[in-house]
């Protein structure tokens, strides 16, 4: 059997620990093909890059890895990749492993996310994957369920148009309960901006804030997550809202 051709891409950049462990991972699952951001575009969202040149290079890290380092956002990336840099189109589309969660309303910042969104937007199967940490050398737990859950895939396949958002605990593979399918919750983030002064006595602003998430059900994804459930997450971008569709058509009958 044909291994599939697997497109590998991220936010935290290319020299990321998170983009070398989902690499590790999917080394002997299929071809893979790494195009990722040359610095950190976190929160990114689904940005292009219209204004300036993408600028491609190589790069090369221990033990075999090889990518594409490309200056502009994980969209940018997933774009250039599939329509410039590979021979053939991918059979899957794998973006992270991201450092921290990305979660309820959050995943619309998420440039993890996004990057998966458009592999499903040109028709590719495609996963999200983060982990509940923004600091760990321990990518122990999180390959081994990017391996499962890529396998599952890799046999049944995603329907047309979603995309799936997987979340891992940061914890010991042992205080792992399992694995929940999620809905979206409603996590979000309070902001707040720090006023400073530069050193030529300019201010500036630091956004910081705390990040709030009301869900008790582990039916959300946030609430699975800090039970210490792997959380998959169907997500599609049809942003129509359907039921207020009619009544709006109504509303504006005699225009």
């Amino acid at each position: 059997m044909k291994k599939p051709k697997i497109l590998i891409t991220n936010d935290d950049g290319i020299l990321s620990k998170g983009i070398y462990a989902l690499w590790e991972a999917m080394e002997d699952l299929g071809d893979t093909f790494i195009a990722a951001p040359s610095v950190e575009k976190s929160a990114s969202s689904h940005s292009l890059t219209l204004s300036d040149p993408l600028r491609v290079s190589n790069v090369q890290r221990k033990n075999g890895f090889k990518g594409w380092s490309i200056s502009g956002t994980p969209v940018d990336c997933v774009k250039l990749a599939i329509r410039n840099l590979m021979d053939d189109r991918p059979d899957l589309l794998i973006s992270g492993i991201n450092h921290g969660a990305n979660l309820g309303n959050n995943i619309m910042y998420s440039g993890t996310v996004s990057a998966a969104a458009e592999g499903m937007i040109m028709g590719i199967p495609s996963i999200a994957i983060s982990l509940a940490s923004y600091e760990t050398d321990n990518y122990d737990v999180v390959k081994k369920f990017a391996k499962k859950i890529v396998k599952k895939v890799i046999v049944n396949g995603i329907p047309k148009d979603i995309l799936l958002n997987v979340n891992v605990p940061y914890c010991n593979e042992e205080e792992v309960k399992g694995v929940r399918i999620t809905s979206q919750g409603n996590q979000y983030f309070v902001d707040e901006f720090e006023e400073r002064i530069d050193p030529r006595n300019g201010n500036y602003f630091w956004i910081k804030g705390e990040m709030i998430d009301e869900d008790k059900s582990i039916e959300f994804d946030g609430a699975a997550i800090k039970e210490n459930y792997v959380s998959i997450t169907p997500i599609h971008y049809r942003l129509t809202h359907e039921p207020f569709l009619n009544d709006l058509k109504n509303q504006y009958s005699d225009e």
